[in-house]
C-alpha cells in the first residue's frame, strides 16, 4: 500500500515523503561525472550503482539534483554512528584547529585516549593493540602474527572457509574464499587450508577434515559470512573453538562488518558464546567516517618478534582516532544502546516476514545487519534497482542477496518505511516473473 504522504506521476515515479525524495525525471543511468571517473579509474574500481553521492547525513543521501534517500547500507557497512554525526565531527574539528593531524608513529595523547577507550570496552584479555588504515591491513597483521605465532611453535596450518573474505592484498587472498582466490599472483601458500562454510544450521564441526590439531597454528573466522549475512551455527562455532584451546591453535575474529554493536554487543562473536579469541581484526564501523583498523591481541602476541613491524606511515592518525574516540563515545552511550534495542528488533521482526515471498530462501538477520537470500541474483539486482528508484538506497551485487545495515541512528519510522518500500518491490517483481 502506498503511503498517504507518498506522491506519484503517471509514467514516471516521483517521491515524496519525510524521509525520501525522488523527482519525476529521475533515472538510475551513468551521468557525465561517473562517465568521466569511469575514464579516470579501472573498471573494477567503479561503484556498480551509477548514483552520485553530494551530501550524507545521519541515515539519509541525497544527490547532487536533491534526490533523497534512505541509505540501509551505511555506505558500506561503515556508518555505524550515522553519517556525519555531529559529536564526530565535532571532534575532528577540534583535532583540526589543534594543528595536528599527522604525526607518523610517534606518541600523541588523542592515540593514547583511543586505545584506552578501546581496550576499557573490550574483553579484558585483550591488553593491546595495532592501529592501521584498513581492514584488509589488520587481517593482514593477522595473518603475519598467526605465521609467526606458528614458526615459534612449530605449527604450520591457518584454517579458514570457502566464501569467506578479508580484504584485498596478497595475504588476504591467500586466506579468502578458497585455493584459487590468489591465482593471479602465482603464490600459494601450502599451509593455509579451507574447511566447507557450514551453510547448513545443524553442520557439525568436524576436526577429521583437518590437519592433525597439534599442527594447526590458527583459524581465521569472517564473524558471519559477508555477502549474504550467514551465521554459524552455534554448537558449531563453540566445537572449533574447544578444539582450538585444545591444541593451542590461536583464534582470529575478523569483525569488519560485525563490530561496533551492528549485531548488538560490542564485537560480533560475542554472539555466539563466551569465546575469549587471541586476536581481533577491526575496521569499518571503527571510526564511522575516516580510515581506520585495528588489531587487537594479547601483549605477549604482539611482541613474539620484535621485528615484526605491524605499524604504517598513517597509523594513528590523528584526525581518525579523533573521529574513532568520539565515535565510541557515542555508540557506546546508555541512550543510544538502549534507544538501538527497540530498532534491533523492529528490523528483524519486519525481515522475516519477507520469508513467505516465493523469490526467497532465506532471510538472515541479526542486529541491525541481514542478509536476504534469493532464489536468483537476477530478481535481488532487480529489486534493488527497484528500490533505489523509489528512495531507499541498497548494495548492489552480482549475488543472489541483497545486505541491509543502515546506520544505527535509523528510526523505528524510517526502518518500516524503508522496508515498506523493499517489500512492495518484491511484490512487483513476483508479479513480473
Amino acid at each position: 500500500m502506498t503511503n498517504r504522504n507518498e506522491c506519484r506521476t503517471i509514467g514516471h515515479m516521483a517521491v515524496k515523503t519525510k524521509y525520501r525524495h525522488i523527482k519525476p525525471d529521475f533515472k538510475l543511468r551513468e551521468t557525465p561525472l561517473f562517465k568521466r571517473l569511469a575514464s579516470l579509474e579501472p573498471v573494477s574500481a567503479r561503484n556498480t550503482l551509477p548514483l552520485t553521492w553530494a551530501k550524507a547525513k545521519d541515515f539519509t543521501v541525497w544527490d547532487d539534483r536533491g534526490n533523497k534517500w534512505i541509505d540501509m547500507t551505511s555506505g558500506i557497512f561503515v556508518a555505524n554512528a550515522g553519517h556525519a554525526n555531529p559529536k564526530i565531527k565535532a571532534a575532528i574539528k577540534r583535532q583540526l584547529d589543534s594543528d595536528l593531524l599527522f604525526a607518523y608513529n610517534y606518541p600523541t595523547d588523542i592515540k593514547k585516549r583511543f586505545i584506552e577507550k578501546l581496550l576499557a570496552l573490550s574483553p579484558k584479555h585483550f591488553n593491546a593493540m595495532t592501529l592501521l588504515n584498513s581492514g584488509s591491513e589488520a587481517m593482514d597483521t593477522a595473518y603475519k602474527l598467526i605465521k609467526l605465532y606458528g614458526n615459534k611453535t612449530g605449527k604450520k596450518y591457518i584454517v579458514s572457509f570457502t566464501g569467506n573474505y578479508h580484504g584485498r592484498g596478497l595475504s588476504n587472498d591467500l586466506i579468502s574464499r578458497g585455493k584459487s582466490n590468489a591465482a593471479w599472483s602465482g603464490v600459494t601458500d601450502p599451509g593455509v587450508v579451507f574447511l566447507d562454510f557450514p551453510y547448513d544450521k545443524h553442520a557439525k564441526f568436524d576436526p577429521g577434515k583437518l590437519p592433525r590439531g597439534k599442527e594447526i597454528a590458527g583459524f581465521v573466522i569472517e564473524t558471519f559470512q559477508g555477502w549474504g549475512c550467514w551465521m554459524y551455527p552455534k554448537q558449531f562455532l563453540r566445537d572449533l573453538y574447544t578444539f582450538a584451546k585444545k591444541n593451542k591453535a590461536l583464534v582470529c575474529f575478523d569483525e569488519m562488518q560485525s563490530g561496533f554493536y551492528r549485531m548488538g554487543p560490542l564485537y560480533g562473536y560475542m554472539t555466539y558464546s563466551d569465546f575469549k579469541p587471541d586476536i581481533l581484526g577491526l575496521g569499518k564501523g571503527i571510526s564511522s567516517s575516516l580510515p581506520l583498523s585495528a588489531v587487537l591481541s594479547r601483549k605477549e602476541l604482539f611482541d613474539i618478534d620484535e621485528n615484526a613491524d605491524l605499524h604504517g606511515t598513517h597509523s594513528g592518525n590523528a584526525l581518525c582516532v579523533a573521529a574513532g574516540l568520539a565515535n565510541l563515545e557515542f555508540l557506546s552511550s546508555r541512550t543510544e544502546i538502549e534507544r538501538r534495542k527497540k530498532t534491533f528488533a523492529i528490523f528483524k521482526r519486519e525481515l522475516r516476514a519477507l520469508e513467505q515471498s516465493p523469490l526467497i530462501r532465506q532471510v538472515n538477520v541479526s542486529g541491525l545487519i541481514a542478509g536476504i537470500i534469493f532464489e536468483k541474483k537476477e530478481d535481488s539486482m532487480a529489486i534493488v534497482r527497484d528500490c533505489v528508484s523509489r528512495g531507499v538506497l541498497l548494495m548492489l551485487i552480482p549475488r543472489n542477496s541483497i545486505k541491509l545495515a543502515p546506520p544505527m541512528t535509523i528510526t523505528a519510522q524510517a526502518i518500516r518505511e524503508a522496508l515498506r518500500v523493499l517489500r512492495e518491490a518484491i511484490k512487483r517483481r513476483e508479479m513480473n516473473v
